[in-house]
C-alpha cells in the first residue's frame, strides 16, 4: 500500500486516521519505503519470492465479534451459526472473560464441536495477541483449538480467513493455512 508517501506492506497497513492524508499506518511492521518526487526510496527490500498464483475462492461467511462487557453469549452464538469462520476481537492480549460463568466460553465450544473456525485476535492496535498469558485464553487455544492471530492486523486476519475458508472445508486444514506465513 502507498499512501501519503508510505510505502507499507499490504498485510500490515491499517487505516488509522479518517480525514489525514498519511491515514494509513504500517501495524508491527515497520514502513518499507517512501516515494519522494516521484522515485521509491527503498528502507527495506524484501527477498524476492516466487512468481505470484492467483487464487479466486473467497468464504465470504465470515464475521467479526467485538467483545464488550456484557455481550450476551446468544450473540456470539448467532454469529457462529450464520458463519463458518468468526473472528473474537477480545480484550487485551485475548481471550473470553469468565464474569458470564463461561457461558461464552460454551459458546465457543459448541460451535468448533460443529467444525466452525474461530480466531482470536485482540482490540489493542499494536503487538498483537498472545493467548498463552491468561487462563482465559490459555484454554482456548488448548483444549478448543482456537486459532489466534498473534500480530496480524484485523483485516489481514479476516482477508485470510475468508481465503483459508475458500480453499477448504477442513477444519485442520483452515488451522494449517492460517498459522502459515503466506504474505509477510
Amino acid at each position: 500500500v502507498v499512501f501519503g508517501g508510505a510505502v507499507i506492506l499490504g498485510t500490515r497497513a491499517r487505516k488509522t486516521y479518517s480525514k489525514s492524508f498519511g491515514a494509513f499506518s504500517s501495524i508491527n511492521y515497520p514502513v518499507l519505503g517512501v516515494v519522494q518526487e516521484g522515485r521509491l526510496v527503498p528502507y527495506i527490500l524484501p527477498p524476492a519470492g516466487p512468481a505470484p498464483r492467483f487464487f479466486h475462492a473467497l468464504n465470504q461467511r465470515v464475521s467479526l465479534v467485538k467483545l464488550i462487557p456484557g455481550l450476551s453469549p446468544a450473540y456470539l452464538a448467532f454469529a457462529l451459526a450464520e458463519s463458518d469462520g468468526v473472528l473474537v476481537e477480545s480484550f487485551g492480549v485475548g481471550g473470553l472473560p469468565e464474569y458470564d460463568g463461561g457461558h461464552l466460553y460454551d459458546v465457543v465450544r459448541r460451535g468448533v464441536e460443529r467444525g466452525k473456525i474461530v480466531v482470536m485476535t485482540t482490540q489493542v492496535q499494536n503487538e498483537g495477541s498472545d493467548l498463552a498469558v491468561y487462563n482465559v485464553g490459555h484454554r482456548l487455544k488448548r483444549d478448543l483449538g482456537v486459532l489466534e492471530s498473534y500480530d496480524m492486523t484485523i483485516e489481514a486476519a479476516v482477508a485470510k480467513l475468508m481465503w483459508a475458508l475458500g480453499q477448504t472445508e477442513d477444519p485442520a486444514q483452515v488451522r494449517d493455512i492460517f498459522d502459515s506465513n503466506l504474505a509477510g
